[in-house]
């Protein structure tokens, strides 16, 4: 079978910590912020984009600065002209406009979670994509919901519940050993795997 980019994108995500999916709009999100800031700044269509939205959400805000390396000129670039058009509105008619569109990472991040669920719900019970996903932290709550409405054949759906609920019993395990070293009485024993079950359960969470 040949595979898609999508496909292999969700095969490697499976391999790393968190929802797989989570991890697929993470790192399509670095890769749109890294080519914005480094080849788009200067592009008219990029700026009048971020002009409507306003810049970017307070999610993707934080990534610019927090996540992408060598970015300062881009953003320093691109606030720029936000500011001077917000004090043009401020002088025109006292105020700021609300944004008009949505915030451009966010569109893109939808697209490609789009391609994932399709993706998903083609293939979810091909045999690589099976022993990834059981090999994976599972999905997060609302990555599950999507990828239920997404699939309509009761075969693929119990597949998928089948794997997710033994990766959901797992870690209530982990969660019941943390809890129990945690008690005075077992202070003494060193924690494993369970250590950071806490961190993996918040993040399936998710909503």
């Amino acid at each position: 079978m040949t595979t898609t980019a999508t496909y292999d994108l969700f095969l490697e995500a499976c391999r790393l910590d968190g929802c797989p999916i989570c991890r697929v709009e993470h790192d399509a999100d670095l890769r749109y912020l890294d080519r914005l800031f480094y080849g788009l700044v200067n592009d008219y269509n990029t700026r009048v984009g971020l002009r409507t939205s306003l810049g970017f959400c307070t999610e993707h805000a934080r990534m610019a600065v927090d996540e992408i390396q060598g970015k300062a000129l881009g953003v320093t670039i691109i606030y720029d002209d936000l500011l001077r058009v917000a004090l043009e509105q401020i002088s025109s008619n006292g105020t700021i406009q609300k944004n008009k569109t949505r915030c451009p990472a966010c569109e893109n991040r939808d697209e490609m979670t789009g391609r994932v669920l399709s993706e998903l719900s083609k293939y979810i019970t091909d045999a690589p994509i099976l022993a990834a996903f059981k090999g994976s932290q599972g999905l997060c709550f609302g990555h599950l919901r999507q990828v239920l409405e997404h699939i309509r054949s009761s075969e693929k759906r119990n597949a998928l519940l089948t794997i997710q609920c033994d990766i959901m019993q797992v870690l209530r395990g982990e969660l019941a050993e943390f809890i129990r070293k945690n008690d005075y009485r077992f202070a003494g024993e060193e924690f494993g795997p369970e250590k950071d079950a806490w961190k993996r359960a918040v993040k399936m969470g998710k909503r």
